[in-house]
């Protein structure tokens, strides 16, 4: 039952659970529980019997950006929400090290509460934006989750936001960028102001539930055929949605890279 469209059939009272985050709603049922915002909008969710597991399909396809740099020994999760991606990195054979940021204490205290975060993760409470202000750390690997219900910040349009990324990443890094553009303008907004600052360019379009993620590194991605080898040697070898995302994932630094197979 993992799929989104399958979590928000189930998305009704009947499953419903008592929820202290405002405006939020919280869900049980044949072994996941998941947090809605608005009807149409999963916050986070996860399989009760393996918290580590990425249960939402933008998610799992967000992964497709650990194949990118060399190695991933450093991460920065940006909007934390329910704790999925800190959950799921602690479970790698070696596992990184995660540093969480979200701007909703309520959230940080429903993940601890209900999405099995474990106490011991730091969390940085506050404004995503601020916190790249003040960081100073490097990290191989940056997530960025930013939503509010359904609407992502308008930073993303803004070419000092992904300055600031930049600098917040190592040389050989990468980023992956969870957007829900309302309109082909606004991806394109967005992808410019990512160029700005970024050599290695890619989006991947998710047709199920229409976020388009954003693939960033300083010099160009990895080229598709590296990609395939590193994932068939990954922990995703098996991973449908990682699979997919990498055959979807669209080159835009240059004609030659777009038409590479």
């Amino acid at each position: 039952m993992s799929s989104f469209s399958e979590l928000l059939l189930r998305t009704t009272a009947e499953f419903e659970l008592p929820c202290d985050v405002s405006g939020c709603r919280l869900y049980e049922a044949q072994g996941y529980r998941w947090l809605c915002s608005s009807p149409q909008a999963i916050q986070t969710a996860m399989f009760i019997d393996d918290p580590s597991t990425l249960v939402l399909p933008n998610h799992r396809a967000m992964m497709l950006a650990t194949l990118l740099p060399p190695r991933v020994s450093s991460v920065l999760d940006l909007g934390s929400g329910g704790g999925g991606f800190l959950r799921h990195f602690r479970a790698w054979q070696t596992p990184p090290r995660v540093t969480g940021v979200e701007i909703s204490g309520e959230m940080l205290h429903a993940a601890r509460e209900h999405f099995a975060l474990p106490p011991e993760q730091l969390i940085h409470v506050g404004d995503a934006v601020d916190f790249l202000g003040r960081d100073r750390a490097q990290y191989d690997l940056v997530l960025c989750d930013l939503f509010d219900d359904r609407s992502a910040p308008s930073a993303l349009q803004d070419e000092l936001f992904f300055a600031t990324l930049a600098r917040r990443l190592h040389e050989t890094g990468a980023i992956a960028v969870n957007t829900l553009p309302e309109s082909g303008d606004e991806l394109v907004g967005i992808v410019e102001a990512a160029r700005e600052h970024f050599a290695g360019v890619g989006i991947v379009q998710l047709s199920e539930v229409g976020n388009v993620l954003l693939m960033l590194q300083k010099t160009g991605l990895a080229d598709r055929e590296t990609l395939r080898d590193r994932l068939a040697k990954s922990v995703y070898a098996q991973d449908r949605d990682v699979s997919e995302a990498l055959a979807a994932l669209r080159y835009l630094e240059s004609e030659e890279s777009e038409t590479d197979a």
